[in-house]
């Protein structure tokens, strides 16, 4: 998992694909459409939603892609976890390209992501977006841009 500033992607040595999503990651605004975007066909897209935070539930984590989560409005606390620390509650969709876990006790990240904050999840990084800030639902509109784990491997 990484957690930095937009403006500090190049700090991260992952190649062309990386910075592709990043260019992409540069050009968006709140009013940006919620849709999906191919960047680079199915090898980097986006996917741009927009909901209300809720209370904690199940950790995701996926084999085939990398996420870069970035909001564009609003404020949501995701949590993370390694994925030794958890139990398969749905099992792996390749179709989806997610599994996902039940909500553990145990060792976990607390991350509070705004705008102008990236984080980047592997497939070995658990996580658990969209959480809310404090104990009422909040508005968030959220960039997700998808990676081929394959074009990051250095």
């Amino acid at each position: 998992m990484i957690i930095d500033r937009v403006e500090y992607c190049n700090y991260y040595p992952y190649g062309s694909a990386w910075n592709t999503a990043f260019a992409f990651l540069g050009t968006m605004t709140p009013s940006a459409e919620e849709t999906k975007y191919e960047i680079r066909g199915d090898d980097i897209y986006a996917i741009i939603a927009s909901y209300n935070t809720k209370k904690p539930h199940k950790f995701e984590a996926h084999r085939e892609y990398i996420d870069i989560q970035c909001l564009l409005e609003g404020q949501e606390v995701v949590e993370s976890t390694a994925l030794i620390e958890l139990t398969v509650d749905t099992p792996y969709d390749p179709e989806k390209d997610v599994t996902l876990y039940g909500k553990t006790e145990s060792r976990k990240t607390i991350s509070h992501l705004i705008p102008g904050i990236f984080i980047a999840f592997f497939p070995h990084d658990a996580h658990m977006p969209g959480v809310s800030v404090g104990d009422s639902p909040g508005f968030v509109k959220k960039v997700v841009v998808k990676i081929k784990t394959d074009l990051l491997r250095l």
